[in-house]
């Protein structure tokens, strides 16, 4: 049985993330063993009674690579605001851009065989506020995002955009769009085995 003092079990830790532990432990007037205890009982009580706790590793995989590839979280609204301010060249380099990076990270996950991660969780790295639903079949599928509150035809362009290049990244052939207010269906074509051949 341990003691008070919690078990003598070691559990390897890069020198990074100790580092960082460390300067934030002396910010907090802490030990970085009190530190760690700290964050490791937030972390129990989070994931306890969690059906799914992978998703929550999952997001913060999807997170890391955003990260990893240069980009950032910004709030829908703030982000409706930017794009809506911004002259229409500028506006269509920085959609241009967010393609890029949603199709980046797409093309990451793919490559690394991560069975638990479908585009919708991609989607949703970049609509975190949105309710974002797969219908799949077969051959055939649409993904519908449900936005919080109805936004500016330049977001929906984005989202759009985002979608249909996370999608393409993904194999798959976006055949319609379809956008009402505050709700977006995506319809996309699964390639058969014979066009995943000819690739």
């Amino acid at each position: 049985m341990p003691g008070s003092k919690g078990s003598k079990k070691l559990i390897a830790v890069p020198e990074n993330i100790l580092n960082d532990l460390a300067s934030i432990a002396k910010r907090s007037g802490l030990t970085v063993s009190e530190l760690v205890t700290l964050i490791l009982s937030f972390a129990a009580r989070a994931f306890h009674g969690k059906d799914n706790i992978s998703s929550i590793f999952t997001e913060a995989i999807l997170l890391t690579d955003m990260h990893r590839l240069g980009g950032v979280m910004v709030p829908q609204r703030g982000l409706s605001q930017l794009i809506d301010s911004a002259d229409p060249t500028t506006r269509d380099k920085f959609i241009a851009e967010i393609q890029s990076l949603a199709a980046s990270i797409a093309v990451s996950v793919k490559l690394r065989n991560m069975d638990n991660v479908t585009p919708k969780d991609i989607i949703y790295l970049f609509i975190p506020n949105a309710s974002i639903d797969e219908i799949d079949d077969d051959y055939n599928g649409k993904i519908v995002i449900t936005l919080a509150e109805p936004v500016s035809e330049n977001m929906i362009e984005l989202l759009k955009a985002i979608s249909t290049k996370i999608l393409e990244a993904w194999g798959l052939r976006v055949n319609n769009v379809e956008s009402y207010s505050s709700i977006l269906v995506v319809e996309y074509t699964k390639p058969t085995k014979e066009q995943g051949k000819k690739h």
